[in-house]
């Protein structure tokens, strides 16, 4: 049977007296047990207190009775002789753990220095008090001595204390013969720098995550920086080697896909910040709000739907590395305010906080929008773009390098050979209609043509038939002969109707030496013609 903890002395007769228990169960307000009421108790009840007093009220002042007398006969054992003992009190004080003991009915009876420690707490503030009256006084969340009593075996649950911190609480029941819990001991842990140490390996982790992978990335895509073979490229390139070496602001122009990220990848490797992250933003694919948390972070709450532990930005974690921003040209104009801030000061303020971070960040800024019209219509800031603008770098496209089209055909062809683990290969009639092609997408488009070949052509050898009709078209029609619809000069139309005969010879012929007698001329020559245009 059970008793509520409000209940007074009379009702715990009249429950007695109408049925054969031993004991009675005491409730909280809240119907959670947090006791038991024996016979022993009442008769004892009956010397000591007053009818109309609580439950609550009344095993209260027995309790603290209890702990200041030691002449109760009910708690006259071992372990109560035990816990006033002055050579146990220097044990338990000895412990880094903190201690917190209970009798059996919730009742607090002793607590060791480090307990004091961890929770501020002091011995008047807990001894001869009930587990719910210190809950209800807010120094904890919940007791496990509650919990052990209630289920009569150990529990391990975690405590809020009064300041915040988070502990780890072990209560162990003590039973006497009668299989009845005497005591309760609990071990007690702080758990809040375990927590955040947690925390921080968790961010460093993620961080260690984000790094590996954008390293995996830059490996693979700046082993294509060898193949810039045009002058053009080769121009730019003496450029971007001794900007590198420095922290001067870069601006990178180009039509899409002509290798902006690459070439970015390409300072960020040979300059002093190589050892550092090269991380990237691009700034038109993310809506002004997520782009501002990706960029400076948050503090956890920041604004709804952030993360409860927050989260470091871009600019933090490039710190000593180099952050990209692609397509700068579409940053939303407040945010443009802020990052001129950032590029000035070198520091920013996260979402949410108040505290200043001071950075050591490298920016690269790319568009393949004209800045400078942005600036005149009023969609970009005038003071901005001055302000990354330092070293203009005009990336041509690819249909302006036409030199490097055959070997960065042939570099992909090799990457989609090993990833689908084939072994493809171009013929010489498919490379000249790559290498003629006007490619409006760029490196990207190409890449894209190679992959799409790679996968769907049905044979070992990758014929024209087998590009895309885009590109067979537009070869047939405006390079077979570009001298009959347009004014060229006479040595390129000279070499394009040369390359088109020796391919369309060696196609036939096979080898180099039947094309040469085809086309009446020795072999050397058209080895000598092959190794010029790459075929």
């Amino acid at each position: 049977m059970r008793i509520g903890i409000s209940d007074d002395l009379e009702r715990a007769v009249e429950l007695f007296s109408s049925s054969e228990e031993e004991y009675l169960e005491i409730h909280d307000e809240e119907g959670k047990a947090i006791g038991v009421l024996t016979l022993d108790d009442m008769k004892e009840m009956f010397q000591e207190v007053q009818l109309h007093q609580s439950v609550g009220e009344i095993i209260h002042k027995l309790s603290a009775g209890r702990h200041t007398s030691q002449t109760r006969s009910r708690v006259k054992n071992e372990y109560s002789e035990l816990l006033e003992n002055d050579i146990f009190t220097d044990i338990i004080n000895s412990l880094y753990d903190g201690v917190f003991i209970t009798d059996g009915y919730g009742i607090t009876v002793k607590i060791n220095k480090a307990y004091e420690r961890i929770t501020n707490l002091k011995p008047q503030q807990l001894i001869g008090y009930h587990m719910e009256e210190i809950i209800k006084e807010g120094y904890i969340s919940k007791s496990a001595s509650i919990q052990v009593i209630k289920e009569k075996k150990p529990v391990t649950l975690m405590q809020t204390i009064h300041n915040g911190r988070k502990i780890i609480v072990s209560g162990t029941p003590i039973f006497n013969e009668k299989d009845e819990i005497l005591y309760v001991i609990n071990s007690v842990r702080d758990i809040t720098e375990l927590l955040k140490l947690k925390l921080r390996i968790e961010e460093l982790q993620e961080l260690k995550n984000l790094r590996q992978s954008t390293n995996a990335t830059f490996m693979n895509d700046t082993t294509n920086s060898s193949f810039y073979h045009s002058e053009k490229m080769k121009m730019t390139l003496d450029i971007i080697d001794r900007v590198a070496k420095t922290d001067a602001k870069v601006l990178l122009q180009g039509e899409t896909g002509v290798g902006k990220t690459m070439i970015a990848k390409y300072i960020h490797e040979h300059s002093d910040r190589t050892s550092g992250s090269f991380l990237e933003l691009n700034c038109s694919a993310l809506p002004s709000s997520l782009i501002e948390a990706e960029l400076f972070g948050y503090e956890p709450g920041a604004f709804t739907g952030a993360l409860t532990k927050g989260k470091k930005g871009l600019l933090e974690i490039a710190d000593n590395g180099t952050l990209f921003l692609d397509e700068i040209g579409d940053l939303p104009l407040e945010l443009q305010v802020k990052l001129l801030k950032v590029i000035e000061d070198q520091a920013f303020i996260p979402i949410g906080a108040s505290k200043l971070k001071q950075i050591n960040v490298r920016i690269i800024a790319a568009s393949h929008k004209n800045i400078k019209e942005l600036v005149k219509n009023g969609e970009f800031r005038e003071d901005l773009y001055y302000r990354l603008n330092v070293v203009p770098i005009e990336i041509p496209s690819l249909r302006d390098r036409q030199e490097e089209i055959i070997p960065l055909a042939e570099q992909f062809l090799e990457e989609f050979n090993n990833e689908y683990g084939m072994t493809k290969r171009l013929s010489i009639e498919a490379l000249n209609i790559l290498h003629e092609y006007s490619w409006p997408g760029n490196i990207r488009e190409l890449k894209n043509c190679i992959e799409r070949i790679v996968v769907t052509s049905p044979i070992g050898t990758i014929d024209s038939e087998h590009l895309p009709n885009e590109l067979s078209e537009t070869s047939n029609t405006q390079k077979d002969f570009p001298y009959e619809t347009e004014i060229i000069p006479l040595k390129e139309a000279v070499d394009n109707v040369e390359r088109n005969l020796i391919t369309r010879a060696l196609k036939k012929h096979k080898t180099t030496r039947k094309a040469a007698e085809a086309l009446q001329v020795s072999q050397s020559t058209i080895v000598q013609k092959m190794k010029k245009w790459e075929i």
